[in-house]
């Protein structure tokens, strides 16, 4: 028999998109005509809730469309053709359906927070959340017409830590707001630019971006730069691997009998003890945490190896622990006690390891860490926690430890990330969902855009009104979510706080949403970990966007800013706000003073004090210098790439927005 073959989209599991026409689309090889129904799953011979024929084109593909539906399910949704191939589809479900986008930010999983989030692991089963997760895919020859990846997956303690985390907070709210399942389509991939998720229609006119799409459409160029990118890394880590007179010694041997010793580890010999032993003074002195810059191992590439003896209380020793150290720049291998407890191969994720029982004991313990610099910014991240731990003691190892250089190398040749290029993604992992309904997009990127020399404005309204053209709905909702506080790996040119600005100008377009996330973020961390307010603040602009949730949805937003004379007679600037309900400064860690809201003139910035005008929902802005006053030109919040003290809100304790206004 001829095969009838359905999309990825529409398998078992499937959410379908309430109040919107049901398309059901697919191939049969015998082109004849199909049958669509949609039944009761629970009734054995299938109450019918609607059906519709369809004819297949030359190429054997038919579009078949049922009628609009309200949420409800599950559902058995049957396929066949007139010689009697079937296609059925089990656990249908119809609710709200979005379509979830971005970089890394919208992709870390919930493995990653879950210590932040640790009654995640425990959740209960819950089939009216589901995401569809559309593994890592480019295409430059162009739209793929199916997804070559991806299954529908409800949640439960075994799922739930593969579900991107600020997508599933963003489910689980718009959940609770509405009261309906909820699935979301999960198209997303760490570095990716947003020309990654542009087609060439809606790059039109940006000729170097097409040309790099032009330039990786040659499959056999492709296959060179995998290759090249595999060749490249493999030698300089075997180049490295060979060079490394720590790999050589067994440095990670190290019995911590004396500071100054070393133990050499014969290769056939476990037992061997004190082999090659020899007074060596060549260790130096490293403060951990702290950057590899102003020492002297500033930018200095290869590996270097580090090690401390510490001791552990009763409630430790030989206990299972955990042992956390921040994160490293560029990648590490950790031993403890001689034993091998982890590595990562790159510099983002947090180090997390696990201590097994029996390992450890009450005095003389040591670590060692073989850590591998590749671009000559080597650092144990500041702010970040270094301890061996479990539930009823801990123990801390930042503090002075010993370091020797293994071996110095050249620079690691640069990686060319193929799917980042222009229209890749978008050809892949998007494309291919256009034919599915959805309620809106959630798209959480810029990272990789800051200083990238594009408009990203001109670039976001090109992709919206494409998206919107694609799926073919004037307004469908697009919420964006403006970046974070940040600041340690950001270059000196890399400007977070007008990239806010330039995001923020996304909201002159219809029926769009810019969730607020100052005050979120880890300045030390490009990945921070509280994602959950940021999927509420989505849910929340997703349910007064589409839902008509009558709710406050966003924190303070300026309306309009004069000079004025107060009260008493003082000259002050006038900030008028909406959404000022509740009108307060909140503690996003570095208290509550008020310390970004600046005054510019011409020639100069000035700090302002500010007042919160609560009986008029607004702000008082005063400035001390009567000349800088009349000179006074522009108000600017939060314009920089962190901030400095507290954060004006309003009743949600979301912050108003950063923002760089004329004062009229």
């Amino acid at each position: 028999m001829s095969e009838l073959r359905l999309p990825r989209l529409l398998s078992d599991g499937v959410v379908l998109q309430r109040r919107k026409s049901i398309h059901i689309w697919g191939w049969d090889e015998a082109r004849a005509k199909v049958a669509v129904r949609l039944l009761d799953e629970d009734e054995p011979e299938g109450t019918v809730l609607c059906g519709s024929e369809g004819e297949c084109d030359e190429k054997g593909r038919f579009d078949v469309y049922l009628p609009a539906h309200e949420s409800g399910g599950p559902y058995r949704l049957e396929v066949t053709d007139e010689n009697g191939n079937t296609a059925i589809v089990k656990d249908v479900m119809i609710g709200l359906v979005w379509f979830c986008s971005g970089q890394s930010n919208m992709e870390l999983p919930v493995i990653r927070v879950k210590d932040k989030y640790p009654e995640l692991l425990k959740i209960a089963d819950n089939n009216t959340i589901r995401t569809f997760k559309i593994i890592e895919d480019s295409s430059f020859e162009g739209p793929l017409e199916e997804l070559r990846s991806g299954s529908w997956t409800s949640v439960n303690k075994d799922t739930i830590v593969n579900f991107s985390a600020t997508a599933f907070f963003f489910a689980e709210h718009l959940q609770k707001l509405t009261g309906q399942t909820v699935g979301f389509i999960n198209a997303s991939l760490g570095g990716s630019r947003i020309s990654s998720w542009m087609s060439r229609e809606m790059l039109e006119g940006y000729d170097e971006l097409l040309a790099e799409a032009d330039k990786y459409s040659d499959e056999e160029f492709r296959k060179q730069v995998m290759q090249a990118n595999m060749d490249n890394g493999n030698t300089w880590r075997k180049n490295l691997f060979e060079a490394d007179l720590g790999l050589k010694e067994h440095w990670e041997a190290w019995d911590g009998i004396n500071d100054s010793e070393t133990r050499s580890k014969d290769k056939n010999s476990a037992d061997k003890k004190n082999q090659g032993s020899s007074k060596d003074n060549t260790w130096k002195e490293f403060k951990i945490p702290g950057f590899f810059k102003g020492t002297d191992l500033d930018g200095f590439i290869g590996s270097v190896w580090f090690r401390r003896k510490f001791d552990l209380p009763e409630e430790l020793a030989g206990k299972k622990a955990r042992l956390f150290l921040g994160t490293i720049v560029d990648n590490d291998v950790v031993f403890v006690n001689g034993v091998r407890v982890g590595d990562t191969p790159y510099q983002y994720p947090p180090r997390k390891y696990d201590i097994p029982e029996g390992l450890t004991r009450k005095k003389d313990n040591t670590i060692v860490i073989r850590v591998c610099v590749e671009t000559g910014l080597g650092r144990f991240t500041p702010g970040k926690d270094y301890k061996i731990f479990n539930e009823t003691s801990a123990a801390f190892l930042d503090g002075v430890w010993q370091y020797k250089v293994g071996a110095k190398c050249e620079m690691i040749p640069p990686t060319d990330f193929i799917n980042w290029k222009s229209t890749g993604l978008y050809n892949a992992m998007t494309a291919p969902c256009h034919n599915f309904p959805i309620d809106g997009v959630t798209w959480y990127q810029g990272e990789s855009n800051v200083e990238d020399g594009y408009d990203y404005n001109a670039l976001m309204e090109r992709m919206i009104s494409g998206y919107r053209k694609a799926w073919n709905e004037e307004n469908l909702p697009f919420i964006g979510t403006s970046l974070p506080n940040f600041t340690i790996d950001s270059p000196v040119k890399d400007d977070w706080g007008k990239f806010r600005l330039t995001q923020a100008k996304m909201l002159e377009i219809p029926a769009t949403g810019l969730v607020v996330t100052m005050g979120l973020g880890e300045d030390n961390d490009l990945h921070p970990v509280t994602k959950k307010p940021i999927g509420e603040r989505l849910a929340l602009c997703a349910a007064h966007l589409k839902y008509c949730y009558n709710g406050e949805y966003m924190g303070p937003e300026v309306a309009g800013i004069r000079k004025i004379t107060d009260k008493d007679g003082k000259k002050a600037i006038a900030v008028e706000l909406t959404h000022a309900n509740g009108l307060q400064v909140i503690d996003a860690g570095k208290g509550t003073e008020i310390k970004d809201l600046y005054v510019q003139s011409e020639k100069e910035k000035v700090r302002a004090k500010v007042i919160l005008d609560t009986e008029n929902g607004g702000l008082l802005v005063y400035i001390e210098d009567d000349k800088a006053y009349e000179e006074a030109k522009e108000l600017m919040w939060c314009c920089d790439n962190t901030y400095e003290g507290g954060l004006i809100s309003n009743e949600t304790e979301i912050p108003m927005g950063p923002f760089s206004r004329e004062i009229a």
